[in-house]
């Protein structure tokens, strides 16, 4: 695995990589997974998945992660996860530096995170090679826009659109909790972490040690939580957050009919953003559409702990796309 911040949309953008590095060749890389992340667009909360994915297809496929300004040959396992712009912040020895979300907020919203996602593609894939797009929950709306794009459409393979965000998010069960109760306290919480970040190192890590062991979630994604609870990266979270209530309203027919090949859906049983009627409305009224509804109950934030289990069942969806993997593999 391997990773570094690449400029994107003049943008410092977090890359990690299973396989080849986004810099290195494609010349003879027939295909390579990139995967969208959610908001907020933190690739380390996918470095498990990454390398179980990248497993999954036998290490033939790159696998990449592109973080959001928000915050894969042969077929190498290429799990590209691409963040979320502003999303995640430089190493401090850095010469660039993400802008703050003041005076520059077109550069932090919905149709920027799209722009950045096709300028990523543009800018290290190859014409000649084919992407399996990985879409998680935001990541989804995204892939949906990105399909309207030409130059990147013909680079397509098959689109994954996990956990989709893609219909009237202000209208469920989380998008009521986000709206009515977290962004009234927003304020609050903004206290909390700017307290939280004048605390000693040794002392963040403690109690954020406490609420994953509650929480029972992984301690190896503890160093991704503290770069999360910084000021300016929570201030881009959430104005991408409003964005998406505000703009994920209706469900977009024009741009499934249309790509209704290139589609596969995974719905879950337990999600707050995205209900089972969406997933059983869907159906309805695309009768041959492919989607399928989870049995394992698995999270709709499936990295924190199901990266494994999921990283599985995108594998045999790939697999099964794969014109090389497909042909050489039960």
């Amino acid at each position: 695995m391997k990773e570094a911040f690449v400029n994107i949309c003049n943008i410092p953008t977090h890359i990690i990589t299973c396989g080849t590095w986004v810099e290195e060749s494609l010349d003879n890389v027939k295909e390579v997974a990139i995967c969208i992340t959610g908001n907020p667009g933190l690739p380390g909360f996918y470095t498990e998945f990454c390398n179980a994915l990248h497993e999954r297809l036998e290490k033939k496929i790159p696998v990449w992660v592109v973080g959001n300004v928000r915050l894969i040959l042969n077929i190498c396992v290429f799990l590209i996860y691409s963040g979320h712009l502003g999303h995640e912040n430089p190493p401090e020895t850095s010469l660039r530096e993400v802008p703050q979300l003041k005076g520059n907020e077109e550069l932090f919203d919905l149709d920027s995170q799209v722009r950045h996602k096709i300028e990523f593609i543009e800018k290290y894939v190859p014409e000649h090679t084919k992407i399996h797009l990985i879409g998680h929950s935001i990541g989804a709306w995204m892939v949906l826009q990105i399909l309207r794009n030409e130059s990147v459409h013909k680079r397509i393979k098959k689109c994954y659109l996990l956990f989709p965000t893609i219909e009237r998010m202000i209208e469920s069960p989380n998008g009521w909790v986000f709206t009515k109760i977290a962004l009234p306290l927003y304020s609050v919480f903004g206290f909390i972490i700017s307290l939280l970040n004048r605390l000693p190192e040794i002392l963040k890590i403690f109690l954020v040690q406490i609420y994953f062991w509650f929480a029972a979630i992984p301690n190896y994604l503890i160093g991704t939580a503290l770069k999360y609870a910084k000021p300016s990266v929570v201030e881009k979270v959430v104005f991408l957050a409003e964005d998406e209530m505000a703009r994920v309203r209706a469900l977009q027919r024009d741009i499934i009919q249309k790509n209704m090949h290139l589609l596969k859906f995974y719905y879950g049983t337990t999600d707050g953003w995205v209900p089972i009627k969406y997933f059983t409305q869907l159906k309805e009224e695309f009768p041959d559409i492919d989607a399928d509804l989870d049995v394992k109950k698995i999270d709709h934030s499936f990295v924190l702990r199901y990266s494994k289990p999921m990283a599985c069942i995108v594998g045999d969806f790939i697999i099964d796309n794969s014109e090389i993997l497909g042909m050489t593999t039960s």
